[in-house]
């Protein structure tokens, strides 16, 4: 087989898969996989997840073999550089302290003042970026904030390797957490392979993010260019076979020789496009990266996150924005499906290097001509390589200095810790969660585990737990601001009944809110019941005075979340924090027993 046929992996699928399948069961952790889609020939998709856990990884190729693969590398990529703990799950202390670290063995405390006089790269070049009006003092004092956990120190840093200088750089870990997300974390069958996919990760998101600000209109690529590559004109062909539909290779070099290829799939009954990007050293294996994400855990026929073309678009919104660099979902200006280019098409670069140690040599040197370096973090403590990589001014998702997302980052850490203590709230602290709420950009079907980022089993929480616009009419009826509870629950049935809820939840909602405009009138619970029971049955009525005719119990008669005292957790059963922390504890205990040293990361080029 070769190199192409091989998609420039080190390794066979198969030997992948067993790999990590060995490596996951040696530390007791249980892989299912699960949704497979081929809803299209040559297009497979799988979801792994770890057994009774959150912890879910997807994978796509053009066989079985490479798309399982796929997810486990992906599983191995996130598991190994603790992506699930350190975006998403909280823990409770005693387990954040566990084995004497935070983050990683080799973790270091910083204090402001040490990274305001570091010499080390990383942190002068942000200090040098940063906005000369702020005070560099105050903006880290901001940074602080953005912990959840309690540290003992400002900040706990972990050091990378710069490729280019072979110097070790400290970076914290909530602004690499923050500024970089899972931007360039990766994982492959040899340090080089995994090392080449997360820099092509990066150029695809850096390439994505200029093209969306800028209004970039990328050159289509031609068919006469296509052809060239069968299995790419093959793959083209299937897509457009299965519909109504037009597929659109789109070349996002950005004139600058950037192995980045987008895709565009128009689907012409409804009007409505899906837009994703890839990237390699060679475009075949990045057109094919391209394609296959469009139907990664997709059906052709049952397309999730396309969005119908509007000429007038609010493509400029932030969350619209920030939706397609973390989910690839979201909607695109108007002039990115212009025919007027911003730059002409001149092909790929062809070169003729076949191997991944070659291929990585090349991307590094690339990115030094566009006066980038690259930071390297070696994370592959279970055994199979992976890393982070860091490339300033190319892999940010959030910037050094821009307070927006810190601040807000602070209010969800009050709201979190607001919600988990909810027994010992009052007044100040239940208007800082409507607050929160009011002005976050949530689903209207978000639950209030979804919003902490709590992992459960079902949805079988108390009905305040169990949509976030009930949560905050919970809290209004509690603090006695019934006039709100009517416009927040308004809003909740504005929702639910284009749902298609069943009869009987309808009538019970109607009563609710009928009921609460009972109160907002001033009628006694006798005359509001005696107008209600006209049309509603008394069963209804009865179950919805024994609700919210009590406000003080409002949030508490039917139980609490009691986060991190999972004994004593009514809700227990139904959470997945538990095996959660479960896992976690196994990773750091392998993490504790690793031999990595940052330092033998000078030696890759």
């Amino acid at each position: 087989m070769d190199s192409t046929d091989m998609k420039y992996k080190d390794e066979m699928p198969i030997k992948t898969i067993n790999r990590i399948r060995d490596i996951l069961g040696e530390v007791g952790l249980l892989t299912v996989e699960s949704s497979w889609k081929n809803s299209v020939n040559g297009f497979y998709s799988v979801s792994v997840v770890i057994d009774n856990t959150d912890l879910l990884t997807n994978g796509k190729g053009t066989s079985v073999e490479f798309a399982l693969a796929s997810a486990y590398g992906e599983m191995m990529e996130r598991l190994q550089n603790l992506c699930y703990y350190r975006l998403s799950l909280d823990v409770k202390p005693q387990i954040m302290e566990y084995l004497d670290f935070y983050y990683a063995p080799d973790e270091k405390p910083m204090s402001i003042d040490e990274f305001l006089a570091s010499d080390e790269d990383w942190i002068k070049t942000q200090l040098s970026r940063a906005n000369s009006s702020l005070d560099k003092r105050e903006l880290l004092k901001n940074w602080q904030t953005m912990s959840y956990e309690q540290i003992p120190a400002d900040f706990i840093a972990l050091p990378y390797c710069n490729l280019n200088s072979k110097r070790i750089s400290h970076i914290p870990v909530k602004m690499a957490s923050m500024m970089y997300m899972s931007n360039g974390m990766c994982a492959g069958n040899s340090p080089e392979e995994a090392l080449v996919q997360g820099i092509s990760e990066i150029m695809e998101r850096y390439a994505n993010k200029r093209i969306l600000r800028e209004r970039i209109v990328p050159p289509t690529i031609p068919w006469d260019y296509i052809v060239k590559f069968p299995k790419i004109e093959a793959m083209i062909t299937a897509l457009e076979k299965s519909g109504n539909f037009e597929v659109i290779l789109k070349d996002c070099s950005l004139g600058q020789k950037l192995p980045v290829v987008g895709v565009v799939l128009v689907n012409k009954n409804d009007q409505s496009y899906f837009v994703k990007f890839g990237a390699h050293p060679k475009f075949e294996i990045a057109a094919e990266r391209t394609l296959t994400e469009l139907l990664q855990g997709q059906d052709i026929k049952w397309m999730m996150g396309v969005k119908e073309f509007s000429f007038r678009s609010p493509a400029d919104d932030p969350e619209n924005y920030m939706g397609i660099l973390v989910t690839g979902s979201g909607i695109y200006p108007t002039e990115f499906f212009s025919h007027n280019f911003s730059y002409p098409f001149n092909g790929f670069e062809e070169i003729t290097i076949t191997t991944n140690k070659e291929m990585l040599a090349y991307m590094v040197d690339r990115l030094a001509q566009l006066g980038c370096e690259t930071y390297v973090r070696d994370v592959s403590f279970l055994g199979f390589p992976s890393y982070h990589i860091i490339v300033p001014g190319l892999s940010e998702i959030e910037e050094f200095d821009d307070l927006r997302p810190i601040t807000n980052y602070a209010a969800f850490n009050t709201f979190k810790r607001l919600v988990r203590n909810i027994d010992c709230l009052d007044d100040t602290g239940a208007a800082t969660i409507i607050d929160f709420l009011q002005n976050m950009n949530y689903s209207p079907g978000a639950s209030v585990m979804d919003l902490i980022n709590l992992p459960v089993r079902s949805k079988a929480f108390p009905w305040y737990y169990s949509n976030a616009d009930l949560f905050v009419t919970a809290l209004n009826c509690w603090k006695g601001d019934t006039n709100k509870a009517y416009e927040s629950f308004t809003k909740f049935w504005d929702y639910t009944q284009h749902a298609n809820p069943q009869r009987q939840v309808i009538t019970y909602y109607k009563c609710v809110r009928d009921f609460l405009a009972t109160k907002i009138k001033g009628l006694t619970e006798k005359d509001a019941v005696s107008t209600l029971s006209v049309f509603y049955p008394m069963e209804v009525i009865q179950g919805v005075v024994a609700e919210f005719n009590s406000p003080a119990e409002i949030l508490s008669y039917q139980g609490q979340l009691n986060c991190w005292n999972c004994e004593n957790c009514q809700f227990s059963s139904q959470c997945l924090y538990p095996p959660m922390e479960q896992v976690f504890k196994i990773l750091k205990e392998r993490y504790a027993a690793s031999t990595i040293d940052q330092n033998d990361l000078k030696k890759l080029i």
